[in-house]
């Protein structure tokens, strides 16, 4: 079989994407399209199939085609299983991540395997199942996906019937889901390589929100839970804090009881110590939920240094 080298532009990508993991990523060409790349944590492949499988194949991860830098999963069950679960716990993360790398495109596009165009098509075949939402404007495309944020998480990938011998085409229908992140032309052909670097390093980290959907996670419940320990233990149980909060639209407490709630979320790297947590009845967890920056200060925890992100 003969090496394909990689093209400049999937060299700097895969080396971001190393960096955030800490340890070597992998890419891999697609077998008939020798502009197709993907690039990808290799315990993917483990997660997918076992240890001792191998990474050729997988197509989970970072999609470098036709000049397009993409979010894409389309293989198996498993990732995609572990994708919907996440998504449910933090269906922010697809505005999170379309948004985190904005600069460098100049169309929004994102597509899905739906149940109800499943159900409205009874299509059979893969591309029976897209659901398309894309726009030029960033407004107009950001505005679509948060009306029914919950509901397109939900309607992710149909159950279809197996589609037979791996190799058809269909093996892979049900699972699919794409969202363009950037022109990799901008990192391809940019004029230096620090500025190719930073730009990878920006899409990879844009990516991130969803590209961490694709590992196994503890429940929330559990995370909260360890939270309010450590808040216990060194604040003691306070009342609703959310008034504290610099920027908070301004809002009454519903005067339930207060929750652990994570400034920086757990999903994003956010810890469990006290200085990551604030108290909050459950209509200010909710509105809160990934829209927090700051920390306690570490030298008095009675001072929230917290900033609403409108």
């Amino acid at each position: 079989m003969i090496e394909v080298a990689e093209p400049r532009g999937v060299a700097f990508i895969k080396d971001a994407l190393a960096e955030r993991l800490g340890r070597p990523a992998a890419t891999r060409v697609a077998k008939r399209n020798p502009s197709e790349w993907y690039v990808f944590d290799p315990c993917f492949a483990v997660i997918q199939r076992g240890v001792g499988s191998a990474n050729r194949g997988y197509r989970s991860g970072i999609q470098i085609n036709n000049g397009d830098v993409s979010f894409y999963n389309v293989h198996s069950r498993t990732p995609a299983k572990l994708l919907k679960t996440n998504l449910k716990q933090r269906p922010e993360a697809i505005i999170n991540a379309a948004e985190g790398c904005i600069h460098l495109r100049d169309y929004h596009y994102l597509h899905f395997s739906s149940h109800k165009m499943s159900h409205q098509t009874g299509g059979k075949r893969a591309a029976d199942t897209i659901r398309v939402i894309e726009s030029p404007m960033w407004k107009d495309f950001k505005r679509e996906i948060e009306s029914d944020l919950a509901g397109i998480v939900k309607d992710l990938f149909p159950e279809l019937p197996s589609a037979g011998k791996v190799g058809t085409g269909e093996a892979i229908r049900g699972s699919d889901f794409c969202l363009f992140l950037a022109d990799y032309h901008r990192i391809e052909l940019a004029k230096s390589d620090e500025v190719a670097a930073k730009r990878a390093t920006e899409v990879i980290n844009a990516a991130w929100h969803l590209f961490s959907c694709l590992y196994p996670w503890e429940s929330p419940k559990k995370r909260d839970a360890s939270l309010r320990r450590a808040m216990l233990s060194s604040l003691g149980l306070q009342s609703c804090e959310y008034g504290q909060i610099i920027d908070a639209p301004n809002s009454d407490c519903e005067g339930s009881a207060v929750e652990a709630a994570h400034i920086i979320p757990y999903a994003r790297g956010g810890s469990d110590r006290d200085w990551n947590g604030v108290w909050l009845c459950a209509k200010h967890h909710r509105m809160t939920e990934g829209r927090l920056t700051g920390c306690r200060d570490h030298s008095d925890l009675s001072n929230v240094q917290v900033r609403f992100l409108a």
